[in-house]
């Protein structure tokens, strides 16, 4: 409860920090990491947007961009993040935090082009927001 006070005390001054769901690929995988994943970030009171999916990488990063996310999450199936986690890495550029949702197999080797972040069953959900609330500038 401390933490979404926080939010909302930050939000107050700069708006709600906003968590962008992009589900692609398998669509009972996706539709279910996006539900999980929404839940997952709206227990620190962020503001969340799901959508139904997208066809192609270019176009739900673009979407994602343009509605102000400052999170967003790829929500798929474990054997399609192997290329569509490091394509939108890419395509996103560094412009908002990139998050994928799962545990997928080939975790090393996403991490071997830079995608950490990481939102699954095993995940400390206190912790984990608490780090994404330190790297959105709320304190």
């Amino acid at each position: 409860e401390a933490m979404r006070l926080q939010t909302d005390a930050f939000s107050a001054k700069n708006g709600r920090p906003v968590v962008y769901m992009f589900p692609m690929g398998n669509l009972a995988m996706r539709k279910a990491r996006a539900q999980f994943a929404c839940n997952f970030f709206a227990c620190a009171g962020y503001k969340i947007i799901d959508n139904l999916g997208f066809d192609t990488v270019e176009a739900g990063v673009e979407a994602a961009v343009e509605a102000g996310a400052e999170i967003v999450v790829l929500c798929s199936s474990d054997d399609e993040y192997a290329e569509l986690a490091p394509a939108a890495y890419k395509a996103l550029a560094g412009r908002a935090e990139f998050v994928v949702a799962g545990m997928p197999a080939c975790m090393e080797d996403l991490k071997a082009v830079g995608i950490d972040q990481y939102v699954n069953v095993k995940s400390n959900v206190l912790e984990t927001l608490k780090a994404f609330n330190v790297k959105l500038g709320i304190n």
